[in-house]
């Protein structure tokens, strides 16, 4: 479990953002919980909060939260790949007094590791034999539904599992998704408004 997130900034995550040439591509305003996913699976998660000044600085902050991420690292890397990488930690410019913390990891699966809640991305077939549930029906952005047994056929298709409350930047154009979440506007999944894991379909 993150410390920055739980204990210091107390707060949901933010989370995704994506696609077309398959480079995370972060919105102009970055003023909701976000994740984006590039086709070559790095995630990128936004957290933001509001900032005590009185307790603490945006660097001590700063510090501290890459101080985290090479312990996660230390423990956990085992190849040349960075696991998690801190990107930046600033202070918002709309004088709300809040603080964006981005953060870069280099798969869904160090995401899930560093993070209390879990995200995938792969395959059906993928998420089936690391244990994911998909015995979901899914809501296609035509109106048709996909049954949970028609989901477990698509072996090959590329499907996100994505933690509740935060809105998803897909790499790629979404089918079908879990009715706990909707499409919004920019082409992100919003599931601000879920209570359990989202999950995306892709064509």
């Amino acid at each position: 479990m993150k410390k920055v997130s739980r204990t210091v900034l107390g707060i949901a995550l933010v989370t995704l953002m994506i696609t077309g040439c398959g480079e995370a591509k972060v919105p102009d305003t970055i003023d909701r919980p976000m994740i984006s996913i590039a086709k070559s699976g790095e995630v990128t998660e936004y957290l933001i909060s509001d900032f005590d000044k009185e307790y603490y600085s945006v660097s001590g902050l700063s510090s501290m939260a890459a101080e985290e991420a090479a312990q996660y690292n230390t423990a956990n890397q085992s190849g040349t790949a960075t696991p998690v990488k801190l990107e930046k930690v600033e202070a918002l410019e709309d004088g709300s007094g809040r603080v964006c913390i981005v953060y870069k990891y280099d798969s869904a699966e160090s995401y899930t590791g560093f993070n209390q809640g879990s995200l995938f991305f792969g395959t059906v077939q993928e998420a089936v034999s690391q244990g994911y549930s998909v015995n979901v029906s899914l809501e296609g952005l035509d109106g048709q539904t996909l049954t949970a047994d028609q989901l477990k056929q698509a072996t090959d298709k590329r499907l996100i599992i994505a933690p509740w409350g935060v809105h998803v930047y897909c790499p790629g154009s979404v089918e079908y998704i879990s009715g706990n979440a909707a499409l919004a506007e920019d082409g992100s999944v919003d599931g601000t408004a879920a209570e359990d894991p989202v999950y995306i379909l892709l064509k």
